[in-house]
């Protein structure tokens, strides 16, 4: 009770406490960044995000026009499902170059794939984009980014402040320098960059005032700096993204996953043939729009715990290139590339995304994890500068294992609990107004490769044998019925 100040009779004062209803946010979101040269510039101005409401939303989607390539995109999205979907649109370049600098943007600025960083202060933190695809600018690998960092000195003492700069005519780099006691011992290329015709100078900056260490790159065959670029943007908002593969043979998708890492990348190959309005026929198109629709779909329909693999696609009549069900998916797949097969019509078919991390590299699990670690962050904000009451720490604890016993209830999620760990919440942490919530869960992941085990048991003879000795008296009717 807030007011204990003195007071003769009685009061009623209304508990400010109200339940924790911890709720998952809405995942059905799709983001398109691309081009579209003829659009309104008003409806859908550069750098900007704009939300189409579904299909039902046709009067915002027609002022994109017809060039470029979000249209397409949209139409993709559309065919699986009318989701809410934003698109942001990128300047189209001179030429492919300009084009994908449009698309890297700037981190300042907030342009090109950081725009996305826009929408939570225009449509709000309840409609965040989680399906992210770029179509046509992200199947090309980049031949002009660094490829390898060779140490030519160490240094010494030096500190956890140091930090590489580069020097050269291309740019989107990031390398980040391994220090093991005071020693550079490797150099991370968190972002190949791309654009460079000679190889850039690299200085080792350590304002701890160590010995300076010397390095020399090496240029060549990078990944797309577009999906690079993304990476980060995705992870700071549990987002995932639909990647287009090389669309040329399965040994170049392979090569092409493998120059990302991430749990959040999905890589799609080849392109679908999908019918031309305008040009009356079956065109290759990108079908990472496809596959974020698909995803959407089933978000929307049996939850996004599920995978989005094995579920049909609509629109697309053939593939670029013929795809067998088999020892042909199976290498993309195991490899973290994803594709479609017809079985009874085109279905998606590929649950891994491009990440080395066995225990995360399930879409669906990444995604699981994703909603429900954000919901739980949500919830708790309120609890931020309460008193650390008993009280208000049950409160905590239960709210949060009820949460958990839903998402296990529906299905989402095998079990889970929450506790606080003493070990986790020392008097010298709480003094500093510091507790620790421990919480563990654990996601579905996909019966991806379900065997079958079959015997042969020649004793099915003997029941043979046994019907003939029991029947031959009764003639060949009664002997036939009983094989």
């Amino acid at each position: 009770m807030a007011d204990i100040s003195f007071h003769h009779g009685t009061r009623v004062f209304e508990s400010p406490e109200l339940p924790v209803l911890i709720r998952t946010v809405q995942s059905a979101v799709v983001l398109i960044f691309g081009t579209a040269p003829d659009a309104d510039a008003v409806a859908f101005p550069l750098n900007t995000p704009v939300l189409i409401k579904g299909t039902q939303d046709a009067v915002t989607a027609n002022k994109l026009g017809s060039a470029g390539t979000i249209k397409d995109a949209l139409d993709g999205v559309f065919d699986q499902i009318g989701t809410y979907t934003y698109v942001i649109r990128v300047e189209e370049g001179a030429d492919l170059q300009e084009t994908l600098s449009n698309l890297v943007g700037d981190v300042t600025a907030l342009t090109g794939v950081h725009a996305l960083r826009k929408i939570e202060s225009k449509f709000g933190r309840k409609l965040k984009a989680r399906l992210v695809v770029v179509p046509g600018y992200t199947s090309s690998l980049a031949t002009d980014g660094i490829t390898a960092v060779q140490i030519t000195a160490p240094g010494a003492d030096l500190t956890d402040e140091t930090y590489i700069t580069v020097a050269g005519d291309g740019t989107g780099t990031e390398l980040l320098p391994i220090i093991t006691a005071g020693v550079l011992t490797a150099v991370a290329i968190r972002k190949p960059g791309y654009g460079f015709t000679v190889a850039p100078t690299l200085t080792v900056v350590d304002p701890g005032g160590g010995t300076v260490a010397t390095l020399t790159a090496t240029i060549g065959t990078v990944g797309n700096p577009v999906v690079h670029e993304l990476v980060g943007i995705l992870e700071e908002h549990r987002a995932v993204a639909f990647i287009d593969g090389p669309n040329s043979t399965d040994e170049a998708a392979v090569i092409y996953a493998q120059k990302y890492g991430s749990d959040r990348i999905y890589v799609v190959d080849p392109k679908g043939m999908v019918w031309d309005t305008t040009l009356d026929a079956y065109v290759p198109q990108p079908l990472s729009a496809r596959f974020a629709g698909v995803q959407a779909k089933v978000d929307r329909t049996i939850g996004f715990a599920h995978s989005v693999s094995n579920k049909t696609i609509n629109g697309i009549d053939d593939v670029s290139r013929p795809m067998t069900y088999g020892l042909q998916t199976n290498y993309l797949n195991e490899n973290g590339v994803n594709t479609v097969i017809n079985r009874d019509g085109w279905r998606t078919w590929g649950n891994r995304s491009t990440t080395g991390v066995t225990l995360w590299k399930f879409l669906n699990v990444r995604r699981s994890a994703d909603f429900i670690n954000e919901a739980l962050e949500e919830a708790y904000f309120e609890f931020v500068d309460k008193l650390p009451t008993l009280a208000n720490l049950k409160f905590m604890k239960e709210s949060g294992q009820s949460f958990l016993d839903t998402m296990q209830a529906e299905g989402y999620i095998i079990g889970g609990r929450v506790w606080f760990d003493p070990a986790k919440n020392a008097s010298t942490e709480a003094a500093q107004g510091r507790w620790t919530l421990s919480v563990e869960f654990e996601p579905y992941a996909p019966m991806e490769d379900v065997r079958i085990i079959t015997h042969r048991n020649i004793a099915y003879y003997d029941l043979l044998i046994d019907a003939i000795a029991n029947n031959i008296a009764d003639g060949p009717l009664a002997i036939r019925e009983a094989a």
